[in-house]
């Protein structure tokens, strides 16, 4: 055995010796909270929220208008579950136009919150409408920038908007509104509705 082989014997030695190195953890996802705690943000996307005027603004409104709000008895097909939304609405950090994408996010999110919020009042027209899950006949509001459909007993059905500029999708959007016929679509489904007369 040469010097050279039996020096690169005891170099492999002390390699295989060494502790391998694991890879980085991944991130972690955001964590399970309805808004952001700005005295303690935890991730670039809060930070992003949090020193924004206007999203800050926006964050504040949500966590106002969630108080006491329940999402029991809604359709998580037809209204997305704030967890689900704070979730998604974390992934606008990857996104070239992140700030956009976020203010789209709480633009989306607020329409559909007032509207939960709200007890009607808005003028309806009565539409039938073709879709799973859905009465026939329901009650269409507008309240820019959303689309309300309301069940017979006048519970908020579904919530859509149009889709903004950037990279956010809403979780249900706003195909088509001419007036007389209103297209939305969800991630799994469409919804077509042809509109009739005012019912209030």
């Amino acid at each position: 055995m040469t010097r050279a082989s039996r020096v690169a014997g005891v170099v492999l030695a002390l390699l295989a010796m060494q502790p391998v190195q694991a890879a980085p953890a991944p991130v972690p996802p955001p964590p399970d909270q309805p808004v952001i705690d700005c005295a303690r943000p935890v991730y670039a996307i809060d930070t992003m929220i949090c020193d924004d005027r206007d999203l800050g603004a926006a964050n504040a409104e949500v966590d106002g208008l969630l108080a006491g709000l329940s999402f029991a008895g809604l359709d998580p097909g037809w209204i997305e579950p704030q967890a689900d939304w704070v979730r998604r609405r974390a992934l606008c950090a990857f996104q070239p136009d992140g700030r956009a994408c976020v203010a789209d996010a709480f633009a989306e999110r607020l329409a559909i919150l007032r509207a939960l919020r709200g007890a009607g009042g808005a003028t309806a027209t009565w539409a039938r409408c073709r879709s799973t899950n859905l009465p026939e006949e329901v009650a269409v509001e507008r309240r820019p920038p959303a689309v309300l459909l309301r069940g017979a007993g006048g519970g908020v059905r579904v919530v859509a908007v149009a889709p903004g500029m950037s990279s956010w999708r809403p979780f249900v959007a706003i195909e088509r509104d001419t007036g007389r016929q209103l297209v939305m679509k969800a991630k799994a489904a469409r919804i077509s509705c042809k509109i009739a007369a005012a019912v209030r």
